[in-house]
C-alpha cells in the first residue's frame, strides 16, 4: 500500500491510502472498520484530525487496522474517493527525528574526493524543511549555492532500540523520495553541516510512502534527478556504503528510533557542486526526482516574493 496526505477542495490535509482498488480516505476506512464491530484504537481520531501518519503509526494496535485495510473488503471499497485530490502534501510532515546520512554512496564519495567513511556521517534536518512533492521551494537570500540530492527516505514503523542488522528491516514501515536540498556555502562554513540543511522547504518529500513489503529489497532501486529536463543523477541503491539495515541498526544504538522518524540515506553522484564549474540552482529551475517503484517529485525553485 501507499500512504499519502491529500486535500480535496479547501479542506485540511487528510491521510489517504492507495490500494489496487484505488485511493481511500483512511479516516473513512476506520469508521467502516468500527461499524463492522472491530476493536477501537485509542487516539486514532486525533491522528486523523491532524493528518499525522506519525501519530497513526505510534498507536498501539494500529497494525490490526492496517492489516484489515490491506486485505480490502467493504470498509475500504466504500471509502474510495470519488474525486481526485486537488493537492498532495508530504506524506509525513511531522517526524520526531529527521536524520540525514552523508557520503553514503561510493560514487558520490569519489566525485567529491572524500575517503569511504569509517562510520556513517550524520546531520539533522527539521520538520520546517519538509515540503510537498509539487511545492515551490523558496531560495534563501543568504546563499548562492543551492544544490540538489536525490535520496531514498526510510520511515520507521515501530520503536527500535539497539536492534541487530539482521532484524533492522522489521522496524522499517516504508520508503519515500526525498530531495536533500543543501546550501553548500552555508554547509561548509564550519565542520558541522547543519546550517546548509535546515532552511524552510529544503526537504521536498513524497509523493507517498510505499510499504516495505510492497517494494522488495531496497538495494535494487534506481535513483534519478533531472534539472530542467537534463539528467544529472543516475545511481543505484546497491552503491550505498551503509545499506538500510546497517543504518537502522547503527542509529538505534545511538538513539531510540520512534514510529514516524525519517532517515535520508544519502545521494549518488552527480550533484551540482561536483560539476566543473559547479552548477547550482537558480530561480525558475525545475528539479524532478524519481525512484523506481516509489514515485516522482517535481519542484520549482523560486526567488522569495
Amino acid at each position: 500500500m501507499e500512504f499519502l496526505r491529500y486535500k480535496v477542495g479547501r479542506g485540511r490535509y487528510r491521510l489517504g491510502v492507495r490500494t489496487p482498488e484505488g485511493l481511500h480516505d483512511l479516516a473513512a476506512c476506520y469508521s467502516r472498520y468500527r461499524e463492522m464491530g472491530l476493536r477501537a484504537i485509542p487516539g486514532l481520531g486525533v491522528a486523523f484530525a491532524q493528518g499525522s501518519l506519525r501519530m497513526l503509526l505510534a498507536r498501539p494496535g494500529v497494525s490490526d487496522f492496517l492489516a484489515a485495510v490491506r486485505l480490502g473488503g467493504a470498509h475500504c471499497r466504500s471509502a474510495a474517493l470519488r474525486e481526485e485530490p486537488v493537492a498532495i502534501g508530504a506524506p509525513l510532515h511531522d517526524p520526531g527525528r529527521f536524520i540525514g546520512i552523508g557520503l553514503n554512496y561510493r560514487c558520490h564519495a569519489r566525485e567529491v574526493g572524500q575517503p569511504i567513511p569509517a562510520e556513517p556521517p550524520l546531520f539533522a534536518k527539521w520538520a520546517n524543511a519538509i515540503s510537498g512533492p509539487r511545492d515551490d521551494i523558496m531560495l534563501p537570500m543568504n546563499t548562492q549555492a543551492v544544490d540538489y540530492e536525490v535520496e531514498l527516505g526510510v520511515v520507521i514503523g515501530r520503536r527500535a532500540n539497539r536492534v541487530s542488522v539482521n532484524d533492522a528491516l522489521d522496524y522499517v514501515f516504508g520508503y519515500t523520495v526525498i530531495n536533500d536540498v543543501s546550501a553548500r556555502d552555508l554547509q561548509f562554513r564550519t565542520s558541522q553541516w547543519l546550517a546548509g540543511k535546515i532552511a524552510d522547504g529544503f526537504a521536498p518529500m513524497g509523493p507517498a510512502i510505499v510499504e516495505r513489503d510492497d517494494l522488495g529489497p531496497s538495494q535494487g532501486l534506481t535513483l534519478e534527478t533531472w534539472v530542467n529536463g537534463e539528467l544529472r543523477q543516475h545511481g543505484r541503491a546497491s552503491d550505498m556504503i551503509y545499506d538500510v539495515p546497517a543504518l537502522v541498526s547503527y542509529l538505534s544504538h545511538l538513539v531510540t528510533l520512534e514510529p514516524g522518524d525519517v532517515i535520508a540515506t544519502g545521494t549518488p553522484a552527480g550533484v551540482g557542486m561536483s560539476r566543473k564549474p559547479p552548477r547550482y540552482l537558480h530561480s525558475g529551475d525545475v528539479v524532478r526526482m524519481r525512484i523506481a517503484g516509489i514515485g516522482t517529485i517535481e519542484n520549482r525553485f523560486c526567488t522569495p516574493r
